[in-house]
């Protein structure tokens, strides 16, 4: 409906222009009759001497002239309804190249509205475009990151808490038996460890340990060490008396024995690796003070304490 609006305006305007163009070379007519009128009515009075008298009769023919050049320009209906009205101008008069201009002027709208819309589309395919390539370079990113941190996860080194084991000893100038308590780190990565270093602490108490413990680090001279891939680490060994052991077992006495595993991995760009832990001995087997054989099967079994146990 547009289009067809557009161009009967165009077409309305193209007869209304030839009517205007039809009418034009009259108006000059016009307007010399008026310019003459005045002159042909000064030189009549010119051409008569002022003192006779039949001078009015000569005027007499010129007289008429004035109203009838008014009567003309006051009444222009006469020669328009001569003239060809805006209809029939509209219809008839227009000529084919006006029509031609018009419909090519109607083509270059379309066209031009045609290419306004291909432009936006372009427009609007290209940010869709750029957002799937944002999109696309963030998931490969991320994919990236995860890819490295799978890897990283699976074969960097990571110390933890194996066992803890224990062997019986005997004095010689006593007789007198005591215990000493061996704790084993265990690398269980595919990758060696850099900078290790191990801090164990044993403690004997008379109760339990209250919530919220500090944990102190033992006071003994870190020794590096390395623990390679798969491998195990034994840690400073502790001393338990068979005394001591038996209050244990009573529930007279409470044995502890905490520490952490610090390191680098072999990965660049990562964080400093650490272990805690914090391991009870929560029952006792046998007769602490007698040799361990068939007959007197002494064991030890050890438990996580609720704090001070995780790793990163």
């Amino acid at each position: 409906m547009q289009v067809r609006h557009f161009f009967a305006a165009l077409m309305l305007a193209f007869g209304i222009g030839q009517q205007a163009l039809a009418e034009e070379p009259k108006k000059p007519d016009v307007q010399q009759e008026m310019q003459q009128a005045p002159v042909a009515q000064e030189q009549a009075a010119t051409s008569t001497p002022a003192e006779e008298k039949p001078a009015a009769a000569a005027e007499a023919p010129v007289a008429p002239a004035t109203p009838v050049v008014r009567a003309e320009v006051a009444n222009p209906p006469s020669e328009a309804s001569a003239s060809p009205d805006w209809i029939h101008s509209f219809f008839y008069d227009v000529k084919v190249t006006d029509v031609l201009l018009a419909v090519f002027a109607g083509l270059l709208v379309l066209l031009g509205r045609d290419l306004a819309r291909r432009m936006r589309d372009a427009v609007s395919a290209a940010k869709d475009s750029a957002a799937v390539a944002e999109k696309s370079a963030t998931v490969a990113e991320k994919s990236a990151r995860v890819a490295e941190d799978a890897l990283i996860s699976g074969q960097r080194a990571f110390m933890f808490i194996r066992e803890i084991k224990t062997y019986l000893h005997q004095d010689p100038a006593t007789g007198q038996f005591h215990w000493t308590i061996h704790p084993i780190w265990a690398n269980s990565g595919n990758t060696p460890t850099r900078g290790l270093s191990i801090n164990t602490s044993y403690r004997l108490l008379d109760a339990p340990l209250p919530a919220g413990y500090d944990f102190p680090e033992s006071q003994e001279d870190l020794i590096p060490t390395i623990a390679g891939p798969r491998s195990m680490v034994e840690a400073v060994s502790g001393t338990l008396s068979s005394e001591d052991l038996a209050a244990v077992k009573e529930g007279r006495k409470f044995f502890y024995i905490w520490g952490w595993a610090e390191y680098h991995d072999i990965f660049e760009g990562t964080k400093k690796r650490v272990t805690r832990f914090c391991n009870q001995l929560i029952e006792v087997d046998g007769d602490p003070a007698a040799p361990v054989n068939e007959h007197n099967p002494l064991q030890m079994m050890f438990g996580f304490h609720a704090e001070n146990n995780y790793a990163d």
